[in-house]
């Protein structure tokens, strides 16, 4: 029994080693664009509502002045001129938000803060039409913002959001990933959603709730979120999925192979006890040959 849980675990570390060292291999062959792209959950963090933007009519406002009353506040990262990343998942955002009973610019506000300092007012404008007209309600205009400022007032609430991003020279875009940052009215971050998830509206009115409710998120969700890092390949036209799937993949062949090695022997052991207590206490029994001794 010694020597078969020896080679169990045995087995596993070498299982579990291979699979890192194939994860390390793919972490060091990531594309320049994917390197420090990603998002550090900053729960708790309170945003600078002191920063100026420019909004989608050209009004000079604070960011303060968006948050209003008791509504939390959906905010996220995207620009007008981006190739299929912010497209995909402002999207994905209009289609959940048909799935609640919650209204935007009744029961919170969404707010998109343009990665690119460059961008008009009038690219703003289309850009916000375009996702109300998504929604389906355009009576809920006054309920989403997109915003624009200087290169370091972006920079400076994502650093605050843990949002890490950068601009490309080369292809001309900016490389980031998708999530999505619900904040407490007074302008606190809440919890992190993946802004790819294909099951969005199952956890966005549960995060609009508790970010109403001043309810910062806890260690278990920053397990739960995934925080995709995604890169634009301009090989294909494509965004991919960074290195972290792999380690979440590595991850899982381990658990099953603790479970497919393990198991047996559980199972084995749970029974010779069984068989041991069974055969009496005057009575010595060998788990080696399963027979009970005589005296």
């Amino acid at each position: 029994m010694k020597n078969l849980g020896f080679i169990g675990t045995l087995s596993i570390a070498v299982i579990w080693f291979t699979a890192m060292s194939a994860t390390a291999q793919v972490l060091q062959e990531l594309p320049q664009v994917a390197e420090g792209i990603g998002v550090d959950q900053n729960l708790g963090a309170e945003l600078p509502l002191h920063l100026e933007f420019d909004d989608d009519e050209n009004n000079r406002i604070r960011l303060g002045e968006l948050f209003r009353g008791d509504r939390p506040v959906l905010l996220s990262f995207n620009y007008s001129n981006c190739p299929q990343l912010c497209v995909v998942q402002l999207n994905n955002l209009a289609a959940a938000l048909q799935q609640i009973d919650l209204i935007p610019g009744k029961d919170f506000d969404i707010v998109s803060v343009s990665l690119d300092p460059t961008e008009a007012s009038r690219q703003l404008r289309e850009t916000k039409r375009k996702y109300v007209v998504a929604y389906g309600d355009t009576k809920t205009s006054d309920g989403w913002h997109f915003l624009r400022s200087d290169k370091q007032t972006i920079k400076q609430l994502a650093d605050v959001c843990g949002f890490r991003y950068k601009y490309i020279p080369e292809q001309r875009f900016y490389s980031h990933p998708a999530a999505f940052i619900f904040c407490t009215s007074d302008g606190r971050i809440a919890r992190y959603l993946d802004g790819l998830d294909g099951q969005l509206e199952s956890s966005l009115k549960p995060a609009l709730m508790e970010a109403g409710r001043g309810e910062i998120g806890s260690l278990v969700d920053k397990v739960i979120y995934f925080a995709g890092c995604y890169w634009f390949d301009p090989t294909t036209g494509q965004y991919s999925l960074a290195a972290i799937s792999v380690m979440r993949l590595a991850g899982a062949v381990t658990v099953v192979v603790l479970l497919v090695t393990l198991t047996p022997y559980w199972f084995r052991r749970t029974q010779v006890r069984r068989q041991a207590t069974q055969a009496g206490a005057g009575r010595p029994f060998n788990p080696t040959t399963n027979v009970t001794v005589s005296e």
